[in-house]
């Protein structure tokens, strides 16, 4: 069997169904093989690499598989890289597939468009070394099949993150040989296994301090979603009667409507999030690894070790204790060590700590007197409108069960601060790169895996207008996606840091509903409050892609979000 259909045949053995890419160079047989294999494997062909990494950054994100971007390599390694850094240090699986392109026999007299790294030529093999977990440089048929099986357990395995496997031409069309070793063995074998438990000892070191802190907090960032431990995060909050606030890749581990949730910590975050960890004697992280913006710059009136306890809960053994001494790690996978806490708790004598319906309703009165999810804003009909204001409408009309994937900018950290998710997994945050341009294709990417969720979404003008060719990609392929553009004919956030040259980041006006019309999409443009709840009902019933174009104020300035 030729490689190409061979690796075929490993994507579907790994239950990989998606494919995202452009073809070009030496992937051509790869892509005719996965056409070869179109009832298992959907290839989406999008309009540019960036797209492509972004929605196989997503894929891994929402089903714990690889997602597969392929294409060329000299425009994965580059325009593709996007994503593929994104994913690198946000945890998701993905796996990098790409070649060369060094013309067979002529690679090393400087090929078009080469990437062997000979004189003449750029250096793929380092460029995807320094952007993955692992990259394997496959230069014969079984190197090729092998490297693939490989890299979808490194992808997966521990901390997940994106691999490569970087082709020679004549390793994608030869026929591989089954007869010599290395010996092939089925796929299955090379997938991970059960997920990771803590040591029992770490565990009860852990619950101990929980149960004697006074005032335990619980931070939930990335890895909750990543191990899908939704339930277990609720189960081990409620025994402990525990508030939990989230990183910004944390938001909607929790609904923010539960009564122990306190929202979006740090720099952006909420006035109730921070000062429940401000006051916690005992903090218990989960898959978040404390970024300046997470722990306010590493300020030690907000977390101190000296006078709080930590306990940290990650897969990989680097990130506990990164920032912070610890008391106890508990290293493992956040679903598997959260449950081992709730089932150690519950089979203690006392079934809850006596104190743990007291600390719930004093966390009440304090989200009420910090005014949670309150801000006057939220309900100003202001002309133009505010990002606040539009942020509650979106909060009122989208089905709780929406997923609404961000983008970077003054957009998502009015986002991340006051949208308040009801449902886990509805939010979608980069926060590795975390570039603009990054929610448009990752809304629609979640659309395809989604079909019959509304899915949206969130970014300025300046992110839209980076990726309005994803709207072609969503036509194509029948995901009506609702793309709602804060447009204040600025780069917000730089505005706002530039305010004796405000001018340095300014934009002429660009009617993105007329443009969406353009694509054969919906277009609706607003300007007033009152037409924003129409404009989203509107869109969650059309058959085609929608942008909703709305006008907002550019001298509303992210600072109202931020705690220094």
């Amino acid at each position: 069997m030729q490689a190409c259909q061979q690796m075929c045949e490993v994507l579907i053995e790994a239950g990989i169904d998606h494919v995202f890419g452009i073809p070009g160079g030496g992937t051509g047989p790869l892509f005719n093989a996965i056409h070869d294999h179109r009832d298992k494997i959907r290839f989406i062909l999008t309009r540019h690499e960036q797209a492509a990494s972004i929605m196989a950054d997503v894929y891994g994100r929402l089903t714990g598989k690889p997602g597969v971007l392929l294409g060329q390599g000299v425009f994965i390694g580059s325009t593709g890289a996007f994503g593929i850094m994104e994913a690198f240090m946000s945890s998701s699986p993905m796996i990098a597939l790409t070649d060369t392109s060094e013309a067979g026999v002529f690679a090393q007299h400087g090929s078009y468009q080469g990437g062997t790294g000979e004189h003449g030529s750029v250096d793929l093999l380092g460029v995807f070394k320094a952007i993955t977990k692992y990259t394997t440089y496959a230069t014969t048929p079984k190197e090729a099949v092998q490297g693939l099986q490989l890299a979808i357990k490194h992808a997966t395995a521990g901390r997940p993150g994106p691999a490569c496997v970087l082709l020679r031409r004549n390793a994608v069309l030869d026929e591989v040989d089954a007869d010599t070793p290395p010996v092939l063995f089925p796929t299955a074998g090379y997938l991970k296994g059960s997920p990771q438990p803590a040591a029992e000892e770490d565990v009860e070191q852990a619950l101990q301090l929980l149960l004697r802190a006074e005032r335990p907090v619980i931070i939930a960032g990335n890895g909750v979603h990543m191990a899908k431990a939704y339930g277990d995060l609720r189960s081990l909050a409620e025994f402990l009667g525990a508030p939990v606030a989230s990183s910004a890749k944390g938001k909607s581990t929790i609904p923010e409507d539960h009564p122990l949730a306190v929202g979006l910590m740090g720099t952006f975050g909420q006035k109730a999030a921070n000062e429940a960890i401000t006051e916690a004697d005992v903090i218990l992280v989960i898959g978040c690894h404390l970024s300046p913006n997470t722990t306010r710059r590493e300020n030690p009136e907000f977390i101190d070790p000296k006078r709080q306890r930590l306990i940290q809960v990650d897969i990989d053994p680097r990130n506990a204790g990164w920032i912070f001494p610890t008391a106890v790690n508990l290293i493992g996978d956040a679903k598997v060590v959260l449950r081992q806490l709730v089932e150690r708790a519950r089979g203690l004598d006392a079934p809850q700590p006596p104190q743990a319906a007291s600390r719930q309703q004093r966390l009440q009165e304090r989200k009420q007197a910090a005014g949670f999810h309150r801000a006057p804003e939220l309900s100003t009909d202001d002309v133009p409108i505010r990002h606040q204001r539009l942020i509650r409408i979106m909060n009122e009309t989208l089905d709780p069960s929406a997923i609404l994937t961000m983008d970077a900018g003054k957009n998502r950290l009015f986002m991340i601060h006051h949208y308040q998710p009801r449902e886990v997994g509805t939010m979608i945050v980069p926060g590795g790169i975390a570039g603009m341009g990054w929610a448009p294709a990752a809304a629609v990417g979640a659309k395809l895996l989604n079909p019959d969720r509304t899915c949206v979404s969130v970014s300025s003008d300046g992110g839209f207008a980076m990726s309005l060719h994803v709207l072609s990609t969503a036509l194509q392929y029948h995901a009506p996606t609702i793309f709602v553009v804060m447009n204040d004919s600025a780069l917000g956030w730089v505005r706002d840091d530039r305010l004796d040259r405000p001018e340095i980041a300014e934009y002429i006006q660009t009617d993105f509903a007329a443009i969406a019309q353009g694509f054969g999409c919906q277009g609706i443009h607003v300007e007033k409050p009152q037409d924003i709840a129409p404009a989203i009902e509107k869109a969650k019933t059309a058959n085609v892609p929608t942008v909703i174009d709305v006008m907002v104020s550019r001298d509303e300035s992210y600072r109202k979000v931020a705690t220094p």
